[in-house]
Formats: structure tokens, sequence, C-alpha cells
């Protein structure tokens, strides 16, 4: 799967987003939220697209394009996942060699799993 695609899928789940609500919420199809997590998928095709993306999930769009942190902004809302409040506190907590630790960690976790959905 595509760093992107990945990052995007991961940060719409941590923000407890179903792939319905983030179509309607960005006032795009399904297929459209679909293909931007798809392994040969497509990214947004705007700046405006790739903006509200980031801002909907609370990350930075230096985080989504290129995988460099800040992971989160700095005002994102938290969503609507209680669990990911807690890890976006932790992460924050952490200092950048933890940090790197945490998303390698991730990285590896991720590309073992077969995403199904």
């Amino acid at each position: 799967m595509k760093d992107k695609q990945r990052r995007a899928r991961a940060a719409r789940e941590m923000a407890g987003y179903t792939v319905a609500e983030v179509a309607k919420l960005l006032g795009k199809s399904t297929s459209t939220i679909h293909a931007w997590e798809a392994e040969k998928g497509a990214c947004p095709r705007n700046l405006d697209d790739l903006i509200a993306l980031c801002r909907l999930y609370g990350i930075t769009t230096d985080w989504y394009l290129e995988g460099r942190e800040p992971i989160f902004r700095h005002d994102a809302p938290t969503g609507r996942n209680p669990e990911f409040e807690k890890i976006h506190h932790g992460i924050r907590s952490l200092n950048r060699q933890q940090r790197k630790a945490v998303i390698h960690l991730l990285t590896v976790f991720d590309k073992s799993n077969v995403h199904t959905s």
C-alpha cells in the first residue's frame, strides 16, 4: 500500500470515522474516499480536498504527504473516538526519538496485516 493511502486510512480510523461519514462530511462519494485509501488509489485531486481531509482527521499536511512530523495539528480536534484523545495526548508527550520508534512500530504492524473492508 502506498504510504499516503496508508496514512489516510490510519488517520481516519484513529479519528473514529467510517468511510461513509468522511464522504458525507467532505461532500464526496464513498468510492472517492475508498480510492484515497486504496493501495493503487488516488490522492485528493486539489488543495482544498487535501486540506479538508487533514483538518477533519486532525493531521498535518506534511505528515499526510511525506510522513514528516508533526503528525497532529496543534489546534486539531481529537475526533469522536475517546481512545484517539488518549493516543493524541500520549504521542504529543513523547520526545522525537520515541515518536519515531512508535511510528516505526505502527508501520511494521500495518505492513504485517491485511486490511479488508
